[in-house]
């Protein structure tokens, strides 16, 4: 392993990484973003949301975040927090990396102007706090039938804003980590 990489044994679910080596003028935390969200509304610029882990960034990321920023002026991405995304993509060596790097590879896309930490659930969750113009998710996640995503679509509703779901191909960090177990190693 490399300088910086270690497996610290109080946190086995993923790569721990010096977090200090990485930081974005993006990564922006709740009282900084209330601030740029009340300039940005002043302004009359559509708010753009994108929620997700991000584990393992990958094409499938990038081609969603760029779709989403031609729906909005300025597109906001939460950043899962790390517990939620191990209970959440496969427990065990998940996620990859810890919040703070993924925060900071997603922040650094061209596409995303903001990087917000997803730790305000379970209420006020993120889009009551941002209160986006438009809430863009995946197509896969268009099932009418995932109790997650019939909350969300109420909290959409309550707050004035629409929902968009991207048409870009679907890629999965837990497909290819399958992959990668199954085809190289």
């Amino acid at each position: 392993m490399g300088k910086f990489f270690k497996l610290e044994k109080a946190i086995k679910f993923m790569l721990i990484i010096n977090s200090d080596l990485y930081k974005s003028n993006t990564f922006l935390s709740k009282k900084e973003i209330s601030l740029k969200l009340e300039e940005l509304k002043k302004q009359g610029k559509k708010i753009g949301l994108c929620t997700g882990s991000f584990d393992l960034l990958h094409p499938g990321h990038i081609t969603h975040l760029v779709s989403a920023k031609k729906l909005c002026d300025v597109l906001i991405v939460a950043i899962a927090e790390d517990d939620y995304t191990k209970k959440t993509r496969g427990g065990e060596g998940r996620p990859i990396f810890s919040h703070d790097i993924r925060a900071f590879m997603v922040g650094n896309l061209k596409a995303v102007d903001y990087v917000i930490l997803d730790t305000w659930l379970p209420e006020p969750g993120v889009l009551e706090f941002i209160k986006p113009d438009v809430f863009i998710k995946g197509l896969d996640y268009s099932d009418e039938k995932d109790p997650r995503i019939i909350h969300q679509k109420k909290i959409v509703e309550s707050i004035g804003a629409i929902i968009v779901y991207t048409k870009d191909e679907k890629l999965s960090t837990t497909d290819i980590l399958k992959h990668i177990k199954e085809k190289i190693g």
